[in-house]
């Protein structure tokens, strides 16, 4: 995944006058930042990196000379050089230098005149462990990215991409509570870019953290809000087809069908949740629609056959149970299971046909013909399954 570099640009505020005499270092510093700031902003940061140095040693004097060591504007511009370092240098040194700045200059800025740089610096360090986060994922190396998006927000709090990729990068690490965490925060963002799919993924964070409970409850909300979406409802189905909610859910489903008729994975879905409720006659009716909307549905083919198959040997069981049905009577009722499985026939063929492959749909057709006592066609299948296995 691709993830931005750029969050958001700040510019120095200019300062206001003062109402005291500056050291010249304060001075020098705030000239050479200035002029730093002025090559930054036409993208050209590089050319400035000799005046941040020069703001930066100066400014390191500033705030240890006994005029100016209590001075709110002094740390301010320490936290704003630093905070420039270590956006240029990468220097996570720097980084924590500026946080430490801006944190004695909030305590020493009583009357908020600092407060907009400070912000501003802030940004700076925001976007700095933004990037960081970016370095991290690249990396594929997800727990630190999670931490340096974690620290952006410290700088950038409410930031919906901040949070977003905080969840992703927690997820990726299979911190799924602090995934579950991000994603609700950005629940009530309706216009945030990524909003759905933070609305549909949630329930599976829930699933992935093994409370079931939550993720039924989330995913009927997804489906709640987005009734046309099909990724919001399937999965809505899904999960209640996992925890055996199979009568309510046939209902849901059929009401989606009124709605659209012609999706085929909601007649297949509609032919598991009857399947599970041992509903088999309309189970079949439903794969059958399916496979009729597309013949080339593997799935949907191969559970129709399977529940024919399933259903006639269920019978044949009972009927080899029966010690008192007579020899005629016996061969009649056999003949008339061979009649009714050769509805699995078609199906079972157009499995092997879109996976000619696939060793489990052979087996199954050759037990059809063993069943059918078609010795030619058993051998053929039987020639198939060996030459999969050399």
């Amino acid at each position: 995944m691709s993830l931005r570099k750029t969050i958001l640009l700040s510019l120095l505020v200019a300062a206001g006058t003062t109402a005291f005499a500056q050291t010249s270092n304060l001075r020098k510093a705030k000239t050479s930042l200035q002029k730093f700031e002025e090559l930054k902003s036409t993208g050209t940061a590089e050319l400035g990196k000799g005046m941040l140095n020069e703001a930066k040693e100066a400014i390191e004097k500033a705030v240890v000379h006994e005029k100016t060591k209590d001075n709110a504007e002094a740390w301010t511009i320490h936290a704003l050089v630093n905070a420039n370092v270590a956006s240029l240098e990468n220097s996570a040194e720097a980084a924590t230098t500026a946080k430490e700045a801006i944190e004695k200059a909030k305590a020493l800025d009583t009357d908020g005149k600092n407060a907009e740089n400070l912000t501003i610096a802030g940004q700076l360090l925001g976007q700095f462990n933004f990037n960081q986060g970016v370095a991290a994922w690249e990396k594929q190396d997800f727990k630190s990215a999670y931490g340096a998006f974690e620290q952006a927000l410290t700088f950038l709090p409410g930031d919906t991409t901040l949070i977003y990729y905080s969840g992703l990068a927690a997820l990726q690490s299979s911190d799924y509570k602090s995934a579950i965490e991000k994603y609700k925060l950005l629940l009530p963002v309706k216009e945030f870019s990524s909003h759905k799919s933070v609305v549909v993924d949630l329930p599976k964070l829930y699933l992935s953290d093994k409370d079931t409970t939550s993720a039924l409850e989330y995913a009927a909300k997804a489906a709640q809000e987005f009734p046309d979406d099909n990724d919001a409802v399937m999965q809505n189905i899904e999960l209640n087809l996992i925890v055996g909610n199979e009568t309510k859910i046939i209902s849901d489903i059929e009401g989606q069908i009124a709605k659209d008729a012609s999706n085929k994975s909601l007649h297949y879905y509609l032919g598991i949740a009857h399947s599970a409720a041992n509903n088999t006659e309309k189970a079949v009716e439903a794969y059958k629609k399916a496979v009729a909307l597309d013949p080339n549905f593997s799935d949907a083919n191969r559970n129709a056959a399977a529940i024919i198959i399933n259903s006639v040997r269920d019978e044949l069981n009972e009927l080899n149970a029966d010690r008192t049905v007579s020899n005629a009577d016996y061969n009649k009722k056999l003949e008339e299971l061979k009649a009714k499985i050769k509805d699995a026939l078609p199906y079972l063929e157009k499995v092997v046909e879109l996976n000619p492959q696939d060793a489990d749909a052979l087996r199954s057709l050759k037990g059809y013909y063993d069943f059918q006592q078609d010795e030619a066609k058993s051998v053929e299948i039987q020639a198939k399954i060996d030459a999969l296995q050399q």
